[in-house]
């Protein structure tokens, strides 16, 4: 159409996935030793591999990464309980791309998936030392129930937080 003014539409692109192949998938055996880097750097006491490889057995469908460029660069496990209510167990970002959207995409998209399985609460821990975490999923929505006391094996206490979601019948996740 010429001579019709031009509507400039402006797109935000997370600063971590500028112009590379980013991809959110299962996670498959093979990316284990990856995932324990990340975990080792992310947490004062890591879970073991053997650990890993149970939730990966139990919850195959639930255990996600997110790459760059064929480099992961985080994980999340987040799945349904037989009570039909969702729980976040573990989500870590590689420290040289945190603060720049992976860890919400990561949730988000975990968050998605537990609604196109009808879960209306998610459920997860955090440290209460752990400001950054906390203050991470305050801006998610997630609130605070209460304080477990002594709740990890170091003796730190958590938070159990809690997010409502709304169930939106259309929404079905592609993995």
């Amino acid at each position: 159409m010429r001579g019709a003014a031009r509507k400039s539409v402006r797109v935000q692109i997370p600063p971590w996935a500028h112009r590379k192949m980013v991809k959110i998938r299962r996670f498959s055996i093979s990316d284990l030793e990856k995932v324990m880097e990340i975990e080792k750097v992310s947490f004062p006491k890591p879970w073991p591999k053997s650990y890993f490889k149970k939730l990966y057995k139990k919850y195959p469908d639930d255990f996600i990464v997110v790459e760059i460029s064929n480099k992961i660069i985080g994980y999340i496990l987040g799945y349904k309980k037989s009570d039909g209510t969702g729980s976040i167990k573990t989500i870590a970002v590689d420290p040289s791309f945190r603060h720049q959207g992976v860890g919400k995409e990561l949730v988000n998209f975990t968050l998605n998936k537990l609604r196109g399985k009808e879960v209306k609460e998610v459920f997860l821990h955090t440290r209460t030392k752990n400001t950054a975490a906390s203050l991470f999923y305050k801006n998610l929505g997630f609130k605070i129930l209460k304080t477990i006391k002594n709740y990890y094996p170091n003796g730190d206490d958590a938070y159990s937080m809690k997010l409502t979601l709304h169930f939106n019948s259309s929404l079905r996740s592609s993995i």
